[in-house]
């Protein structure tokens, strides 16, 4: 299916075409003149809009549907917790059914294989797999509670990520609770990098953990001021903004749902920049609720409203051709109570976001072939792949631009 976004003034506003004809006219020569008139306008009105209006592209859509040989792969709500392999061919995707995880060959389009997972002895992986991660020499990451752990393609733990026992530079302990989101960033030296939110302060740290060594190097991130906007209590309960983390062959990226800054930063923890760029079709941000504390139901208004604005998701970078795709989304509610969670969501719009290698903004679309941001995304031969659940069985959207 291919769905065209460019467009073109009509010639009617043209100036060319307004000009008075008066006296007798070859009409032959009329029609030839004009033709390469017209022609002209219409090369002259193209140019004009791709310089004004990046947010115009072409595109086409192929929908793949993976043949899963009889495997029930997990397409509920674990389809977050999955990855593509370093040479972009595999597709790895855990599955809670029989704590195992499913190799899917992209290429083939088809289930090649299962890796059982143990959760409790030598080979442990723990209880719950609450992310995913492909690293080098067919390596794995399994992000899981108290602990996480590198793993092998038969299942067998190679190294474990403990943060617990870790101390700081002050010989402070590290805590209770593990990071939230946890990204390995170098397997010789094996050090880990993960997200802590601070409720008290509202605000979030990044932490780097020499695993060897049992040392963590905490670094504000909140610089800007950009989290704790938009960090909501009721009571005893929290919606703080979600915060991903992901590392490639470039960057570690910080960000968060609300905000489209990109924190860029060096596997060893030291930031490189802030990106900040002006996009047309969604906020750069939303809007800082007017209520941080308060009820539920104010509460629940304020998060209702922000998902009205816009909520950003991480930015997946494209190798083959150099750039990234972020997506981000504005819900629509219909007329129901403002400050109810079950409030009627009409439609969510999806907008993809694509930026150069220094990150500059190229170009902006509105995917109407998407209907929600919360399926993982990646960049496989030049395209963009999403996730789909379609009548229970695994597939993608692949975009190409």
């Amino acid at each position: 299916m291919d769905a065209t976004l460019s467009s073109l003034k009509p010639v009617s506003d043209s100036p060319i075409c307004k000009l008075p004809i008066s006296g007798y006219i070859d009409h032959s020569r009329w029609y030839c003149l004009l033709f390469i008139l017209l022609g002209w306008t219409l090369v002259s009105c193209q140019r004009g809009n791709n310089e004004q209006h990046t947010q115009i592209m072409g595109y086409s859509v192929d929908t793949i549907l993976i043949d899963a040989k009889e495997r029930i792969l997990d397409v509920g709500g674990y389809m977050d917790r999955s990855d593509l392999d370093d040479d972009g061919r595999s597709f790895f995707l855990y599955n809670h059914h029989d704590h195992s995880v499913d190799e899917i060959n992209l290429d083939t389009k088809e289930f090649v294989r299962a890796f059982p997972l143990e959760a409790e002895g030598p080979n442990g992986v723990g209880q719950y797999v609450l992310g995913l991660q492909c690293l080098k020499d067919n390596l794995m990451f399994l992000k899981s509670v108290p602990f996480s752990s590198v793993i092998d393609k038969s299942g067998s733990v190679v190294q474990k990520i403990n943060w617990l026992p870790a101390k700081d530079s002050e010989g402070d302990a590290f805590g209770e609770v593990p990071p939230r989101m946890e990204v390995v960033v170098d397997i010789k030296d094996w050090r880990v990098m993960g997200t802590n939110l601070d409720f008290l302060k509202s605000t979030a740290f990044l932490g780097v953990l020499s695993v060897e060594e049992k040392l963590v190097k905490n670094i504000d991130v909140d610089t800007e001021n950009s989290f704790s906007n938009y960090f909501l209590k009721a009571g005893n309960n929290f919606r703080d903004p979600w915060v991903y983390l992901r590392a490639d062959e470039n960057y570690v990226y910080l960000t968060h749902e609300y905000s489209n800054e990109i924190f860029l930063f060096h596997p060893n923890g030291e930031l490189v920049k802030v990106v900040h760029y002006e996009p047309k079709l969604t906020p750069a941000r939303a809007k800082a609720p007017e209520v941080l504390t308060g009820s539920r139901d104010q509460i629940r208004h304020q998060s209702r409203k922000l998902l009205e604005q816009v909520r950003y998701g991480s930015p997946i970078w494209d190798k083959v051709k150099r750039r990234y795709f972020r997506l981000s989304a504005q819900r629509i509610f219909g007329d129901g109570s403002g400050s109810d969670d079950n409030a009627e969501l009409i439609r969510t719009r999806v907008f993809l976001s694509v930026l150069d290698a220094e990150f500059n903004l190229v170009s902006e679309v509105e995917l109407e072939e998407l209907f929600s941001e919360y399926y993982k995304y990646f960049a496989k031969d030049g395209k963009l792949w999403v996730c789909q659940n379609i009548l229970d069985e695994l597939g993608f959207l692949v975009f190409d631009f």
